[in-house]
């Protein structure tokens, strides 16, 4: 059997692990909780694999689960005065949290954890999915961060990894000194992946880190390339890893609230204006639609370029919070030389964050971003309203476009936005939007309510109507095409409570777009209908069945004729889950999701997704394991299902699968002590109906994929 041998940084990895695990199991500390398993409740990995659904990269959640592995480890005081943080969450909603502190106020105090179920708008599952972040306790204000014992009480966490195919792809088969002649196909490094974490974090007010990431295919260093390649794109290959990201961060509650140097992101209202980081949108939940911007926020994750490099600071005196920063980065981006006038122009900006052929080197950090702006904010109790404005200046021009569809897209080298957010708090109802401008003059707008009208039913509204010219490139709020202009819409989700143990939840989303768009060659319009029955009797059982009716057009072209037509393309999802504790230490969880597709003019397909899981969790016994079993057949691409995984801490799988096939990988955890922990994962995809796997240079000859990942936690 060939031997695989992991290296980091030119060492063999288990030469840096030994001696370090054995310095550290010398020293002594108070075991922490698991954090690794946060990512399971259901509500997370349904809005997990939504974001999947809607792009094709492959994304680090970091930044996303950051504050719910925090919150794991260091619970909310439900008693506290950062009870707020559980709407952040998106454990609750604004009226949900007037409700808890009401009843707070008028009792003022709560004993128990499960006394939230006499407060309105508190279920079964609501209560369930806020346990592992939550406890009761005497209350403590925030007091300044004490600079003298941060070092000394704060937590230093380390974490490396290394993950991998094992089967070899068609990219790694070509010579490198042949890369010069297939400048888009060959993978210039090896098929490793590395990734290391440090992170320290006092009370999540100080906290410092930095990330380093090398992607499969990507080089370590230029040595390996012949002289031709060196001169081509030497420079553009960083020695060790190919991505490397720092922050420092601090809040305190006293004049400067937040301050951010190196790597963050800023959000703030609904994402309209201003909001460079990922967020959740339409989940089965129904009502939890409405983003709360959390001002700066370090940036934590491996994602190469959506975010701010410079400074920020946020400044408050009462009411009132002022937000400034500056950012200066480079990004992928693809560059041409005008045939004409010679000019060079960006035609696109790549955000997959892999370097690993020639033409993906040159197209490394070729464009320069500087940002600068500021957010205005008054909040008291009932009324919160922000004003943005900023300017993001290129170092290249963006070149127009010669599709059709991107006519309003912007060109040039400066764009101005600003806007204004808006939120009322009025007991039952919470009334919010924002509206936003481009300096082309292109507008858009969203506004929104939240109500309860009764205890036991929750109502979501949603308008939007972002212009064909409206133009920002960092905007991230509710949308339905992943353009983020040309749309108008109406959503209105809603949650029934007919028990404590029982809900219903969904949503209605009537969307239409008023210009052409990528392979829509006219305005088009689409439905979304959503409802879901869950059935949470106990903290140990949890099931629910989801429906899913979703239409929208597309493009469709007879044979011998010249124009094309808009054709209906639907899709109808079903779903079935359960999850129950068989014994103290064993969890299963069951899903059968079942698809179907039809496109108007086209043969149908059809699919389906099956799979067994099998937790072991026990307090007693220092191994965890996973181990999942999944059987799936669709007829195509189109009737694809995307399946969350379990994955090592800080890594994410949401394949999609499509064909015929088996899926299993079995992970396990050992804590090897309170300040080390170690993963290993193992899976295996097995196609019955195929002889090769992916396409280009990512094609696999044969039925199997397996992938390996290994990652050590040290707590330092």
């Amino acid at each position: 059997m060939k031997q695989i041998h992991i290296y980091l940084c030119g060492f063999p990895l288990w030469t840096l692990l030994i001696p370090l695990s054995l310095f550290i199991s010398q020293r002594g500390t108070a075991q922490q909780p698991d954090t690794s398993n946060v990512v399971n409740i259901e509500f997370i990995t349904d809005q997990l694999e939504n974001l999947a659904e809607k792009s094709d990269l492959e994304l680090d959640y970091s930044d996303l689960l950051e504050d719910y592995l925090y919150y794991a480890k260091n619970p909310i005081n439900l008693n506290g005065n950062e009870i707020q943080e559980l709407r952040t969450l998106y454990l609750i909603n604004d009226i949900q949290l007037n409700n808890l502190r009401l009843t707070i106020r008028l009792f003022n105090w709560m004993s128990f954890i499960y006394e939230l179920q006499n407060i309105p708008g508190f279920d079964e599952e609501t209560i369930n999915n806020m346990l592992p972040f939550v406890v009761v306790g005497s209350s403590e204000a925030k007091k300044l961060p004490d600079l003298k014992n941060a070092f000394r009480f704060g937590s230093h966490q380390l974490l490396m990894r290394y993950e991998q195919v094992l089967e070899q792809r068609a990219g790694y088969k070509i010579p490198v000194d042949s890369a010069i002649d297939y400048p888009g196909s060959t993978y210039l490094g090896s098929p490793q992946k590395y990734f290391a974490r440090y992170a320290f974090n006092f009370k999540n007010q100080i906290r410092f880190g930095f990330t380093l990431d090398k992607d499969p295919g990507e080089l370590m260093s230029k040595g390996p390339l012949p002289d031709t390649l060196k001169r081509l794109i030497g420079d553009k290959i960083t020695p060790g890893f190919d991505f490397i990201s720092a922050f420092l961060y601090a809040e305190t509650p006293g004049l400067i609230k937040q301050v951010a140097l190196g790597d963050y992101h800023l959000e703030f209202g609904q994402g309209l204006t201003l909001w460079s980081g990922l967020s959740f949108g339409k989940s089965a939940d129904g009502v939890q639609l409405k983003k709360f911007g959390r001002g700066i926020r370090a940036n934590s994750s491996s994602n190469e370029n959506r975010f701010f490099r410079g400074a920020a600071i946020t400044l408050g005196y009462k009411n009132i919070r002022f937000t400034t920063f500056y950012s200066s980065n480079k990004v992928d981006s693809n560059i041409e030389r005008d045939a004409v006038d010679q000019d060079e122009g960006v035609t696109s900006i790549i955000e997959t964050g892999l370097h690993r052929t020639i033409n993906e080197l040159i197209d490394k950090r070729s464009l320069k971003i500087t940002a600068y702006g500021a957010h205005a904010s008054y909040q008291s109790s009932i009324v919160q309203i922000g004003l943005t404005s900023y300017q993001t200046t290129l170092g290249t021009s963006i070149a127009p476009a010669t599709e059709v569809y991107k006519t309003f897209n912007f060109t040039g080298i400066s764009l101005t936005n600003y806007g204004i957010d808006a939120n009322l708090n009025l007991n039952k109802f919470n009334v919010f939007g924002e509206f936003s401008m481009s300096s082309n003059g292109g507008k858009a707008g969203l506004a929104g309510v939240n109500t309860f009208l009764s205890d036991r039913l929750i109502v979501t509204m949603l308008y939007h109507n972002y212009g064909i010219d409206y133009q920002n490139l960092y905007s991230n709020p509710f949308y339905e095409s992943s353009s983020l202009v040309n749309e108008q819409g109406l959503y209105i989700g809603f949650k029934a409570l007919i028990s404590k143990s029982l809900n219903l939840t969904g949503y209605i989303d009537h969307f239409q777009f008023p210009w052409i768009k990528y392979r829509v060659d006219g305005p088009s319009s689409g439905h979304d209908y959503l409802m879901q029955l869950t059935f949470s009797p106990a903290q140990k059982y949890n099931a629910y069945f989801k429906m899913r009716f979703k239409d929208k057009q597309e493009n469709f072209q007879f044979p011998y004729d010249y124009t094309k037509t808009l054709a209906r393309v639907r899709r109808n999802d079903f779903r079935f889950f359960i999850s129950y504790e068989v014994w103290p230490s064993v969890t299963f969880k069951n899903r059968l999701d079942v698809v179907f597709f039809e496109k108007e003019n086209n043969p149908s397909e059809n699919g389906y997704m099956l799979y067994q899981d099998i937790l072991f969790r026990s307090e007693k016994f220092p191994v965890e394991f996973t181990f999942r079993y999944a059987l799936f057949g669709t007829d195509g691409y189109d009737s694809r299902i995307y399946t969350y995984e379990n994955d090592v801490l800080y890594a994410f799988s949401i394949p999609s699968f499509y064909d015929d096939g088996q899926r299993i990988y079995l992970m396990a955890k050992w804590k090897f002590n309170d300040r080390i922990n170690f993963w290993l994962r193992l899976a295996r995809t097995t196609y019955f109906n195929k002889t090769t796997i992916g396409s280009g240079a990512d094609e696999i000859i044969g039925r199997y994929k397996t992938e390996v990942k290994a990652e050590v936690k040290i707590k330092l």
